[in-house]
């Protein structure tokens, strides 16, 4: 059955966001699914799919066997999970859900299906005191990755000193994947790590300007470095000059995730109020 825009003939997004909701329909055994605006321009929205029980496919696994529909339909950011998932992100102070699978949100719900989320029946302090922690947690991982960076440059250790950065970057995409995409991106390359949450927010997802010749390069350089200290590959000579750059970027890096985290809190306060329970 379906919900909200799509009993609206004359919503703009109507179209597109129903012919990609019966595809997914008819290749997943889905419970429910959720359409939100995206703040990427090229993107038309965001499409949460919650997974059945009766699904073949664990709800990880969807994304491999719907590869073909994603890279076809790449101007929705598509997220795969299982109403158990949620709970326990949710639990966790993941506000991805609340920002993204509210009543309002909902698309599409095979009959018999209840709410994923309901927000009047969550203590919104205690959710942004989990959300807190966690994204201190791993600002605290960047943190202490970097407390050799110093001793790194001193020396002109190049290929340490890239490498710490190089951990500090990923650590800071994790801490914002969690919540614009629901999960942590775990990529180990930076480079993979920003193509994700490009797809979710346009300001993260162009840290590195590709179209940048100077910043795609020290892109390049960071995922080798991570290489060459991984896995002993070969890698050329580094420069003080690279290792500034990319420490610079870091730094612009760490402040834009505190800023987002501090802008969904306040968001998350103006969702509650409107719910009439803070």
């Amino acid at each position: 059955m379906y919900y909200n825009i799509l009993t609206q003939t004359d919503h703009p997004k109507y179209r597109a966001v129903k012919k990609t909701v019966k595809l997914l329909v008819a290749f997943v055994e889905a419970e429910c699914i959720y359409f939100s605006e995206s703040a990427v321009e090229s993107k038309t929205g965001i499409l949460t799919v919650v997974v059945s029980k009766k699904s073949p496919h664990y709800y990880d696994d969807v994304v491999f066997h719907l590869w073909k529909v994603i890279e076809n339909y790449n101007t929705f950011s598509f997220c795969f999970f299982d109403r158990e998932c949620i709970k326990r992100e949710v639990g966790k102070g993941n506000l991805f859900f609340l920002f993204n699978c509210k009543e309002t949100d909902l698309v599409y719900r095979n009959t018999g299906g209840k709410p994923v989320l309901d927000i009047k029946k969550l203590n919104m302090k205690r959710l942004l005191k989990k959300t807190v922690a966690n994204y201190q947690m791993w600002i605290s991982e960047a943190n202490t990755i970097g407390r050799d960076l110093k001793y790194h440059r001193g020396n002109e250790n190049h290929l340490m000193a890239l490498y710490v950065i190089h951990e500090q970057f990923r650590y800071l995409f994790i801490n914002a994947s969690w919540i614009l995409t629901g999960e942590w991106v775990m990529d180990e390359n930076i480079s993979g790590q920003q193509e994700r949450i490009a797809k979710f927010n346009s300001v993260l997802g162009n840290t590195f300007d590709l179209d940048n010749k100077e910043e795609k390069e020290v892109l390049r350089k960071l995922d080798l470095t991570r290489k060459a200290v991984q896995w002993g590959e070969e890698i050329e000579p580094l420069t003080a000059e690279i290792v500034e750059s990319a420490y610079e970027k870091m730094q612009w890096l760490m402040s834009e995730v505190k800023t987002m985290y501090q802008q969904y809190a306040e968001q998350t306060k103006k969702i509650f109020k409107e719910y009439g329970n803070q």
